[in-house]
């Protein structure tokens, strides 16, 4: 799961930038920076399928998986609270609402803890992509919410700002995995 935190920043890294002519303010930007991801971008969608592709082995679980991040782009929700803009560079603090899976991950993974030998395969063995397809049965089982204050750097580049990296902890908090 780790990995996948971190690849899911490189989605974030490729897409933090606000490629619309409208980026003229730094709410613009941020707008434009979320849209990607409720719009299902191209880009968007090309990174987190290379980093499914990368990280889990088993078919039903990448669809499974990936349906469950665009789940979380169509139905997340942020409000801006503030923008503190500095000549070429801006702050703008978001809160972020997104379904909850954290708190799925954790119970799948204290199941793991608990159990550890119904995640073996035939061989008595610890099948690793087992234990994924029960980690999201329980994500997909998630409904509840929690919200998250980021925080978005911009700069601005001709006249246009642009969102920087995320940090880790928005990133996860993004994916509704912190």
């Amino acid at each position: 799961m780790k990995k996948i935190i971190i690849a899911l920043f490189l989605v974030i890294l490729l897409t933090g930038c606000s490629c619309s002519l409208n980026d003229t303010k730094p709410e613009s930007a941020v707008e434009t920076f979320f849209d990607k991801y409720r719009m299902h971008d191209d880009n968007v969608l090309t990174q987190l399928k290379q980093t499914i592709e990368s990280e889990i082995t088993d078919d039903n679980n990448k669809k499974d998986y990936q349906e469950l991040m665009e789940k979380q782009y169509d139905q997340f929700a942020y409000v801006i609270k503030d923008i503190n803009e500095d000549n070429d560079t801006a702050v703008v603090t978001v809160e972020l609402t997104v379904l909850n899976y954290h708190d799925a991950i954790l119970k799948a993974e204290e199941e793991l803890e608990k159990n550890k030998e119904r995640f073996n395969d035939e061989n008595g063995v610890y099948d690793e992509e087992k234990f994924m397809s029960y980690k999201i049965e329980k994500m997909q089982d998630v409904d509840d919410t929690v919200t998250h204050t980021i925080t978005l750097n911009l700069t601005k580049e001709n006249g246009m700002w642009k969102v920087e990296q995320l940090s880790n902890d928005d990133i996860t908090k993004l994916h509704g995995l912190y």
